[in-house]
């Protein structure tokens, strides 16, 4: 049976804060991922909207904002990345609206019954988190931005794994799989804002935390052998991370941790859907 997608995957990439600086911080990114028969199209929150999303609350501020310039793209595209690393609620709500127009044609393609897909920056990375894992006792965890996360994205976290939590935990799940989530103080802005030095110390101490979330007693190997960049904004830092691994657990040790970036995550995911006609 022929590909339902031997057209090029049009993928969007949804940058729902106000920050255009941003969104061109990805797409080097994902330019980079070489898919063949792949299209990227840009979008970025129309203004007034969310300059930096930095709570629940903002995302789902910039899901109102976005979701009425959203609707009109949707027929002109085969899959959509949510580019904020949060529970964000237009993963949900784009998933509805896209579900409508199955069974219609995709403008432009010869499919008359095109899926449509949707996935978030955060679903993307803890989906590869667990795919990268090798051993039952292997886990991972999140370094993101500010403090109001490190409640936030394990609630968030349970919730998509439908681990059953009587209410926020900041710990491990209950699976021990999830060793939680480690900031660093600054919001998405201030990643690039910032003296980069400060920038990457920040990132390297929330790194050794949260391996140390990993480690039965101080001083032994962590359990975490795969970490999520938390934060679209966090596009280029995965080297902080690493040297952080190293110090930590030392050069051998610190390369076998993977460092899982959403937006390369996202990208991958949606290519794979579509391309696979699932």
């Amino acid at each position: 049976m022929a590909n339902e997608h031997s057209h090029p995957v049009r993928i969007l990439i949804i940058n729902p804060n106000a920050s255009t600086h941003m969104t061109d911080a990805l797409k080097p990114v994902v330019d980079a991922l070489g898919y063949p028969s792949a299209e990227y199209t840009y979008f970025t929150s129309p203004s007034p909207g969310i300059p930096s999303i930095n709570s629940p609350s903002d995302a789902a501020t910039s899901a109102e904002i976005c979701l009425p310039a959203l609707i009109p793209l949707l027929a002109h595209h085969d899959a959509f990345l949510v580019a904020c690393y949060s529970e964000h609620p237009l993963v949900p709500l784009l998933k509805r609206e896209c579900a409508a127009l199955t069974g219609s044609a995709t403008s432009g393609t010869q499919c008359q019954s095109a899926r449509k897909h949707v996935t978030g920056i955060f679903e993307a990375s803890i989906l590869s988190c667990l795919s990268l894992l090798t051993e039952k006792e292997d886990g991972f965890g999140i370094v993101s931005t500010g403090k109001v996360w490190e409640e936030a994205l394990p609630s968030a976290v349970e919730s998509f794994l439908g681990i059953p939590s009587p209410g926020v935990s900041v710990g491990a799940s209950p699976a021990g799989r999830f060793h939680g989530c480690e900031t660093t103080g600054l919001n998405a802005s201030e990643l690039h804002d910032l003296p980069t030095e400060e920038v990457r110390e920040k990132m390297m101490d929330a790194t050794k935390r949260l391996l140390g979330r990993g480690a039965p007693v101080e001083g032994s190997g962590s359990k975490v052998k795969a970490i999520c960049l938390g934060c679209a904004g966090m596009v280029g830092l995965e080297e902080a991370v690493r040297s952080a691994c190293g110090e930590e657990l030392g050069p051998d040790a610190g390369k076998e941790v993977h460092i899982v970036d959403g937006v390369k995550a996202g990208v991958g995911v949606l290519y794979g859907l579509a391309k696979g006609g699932f």
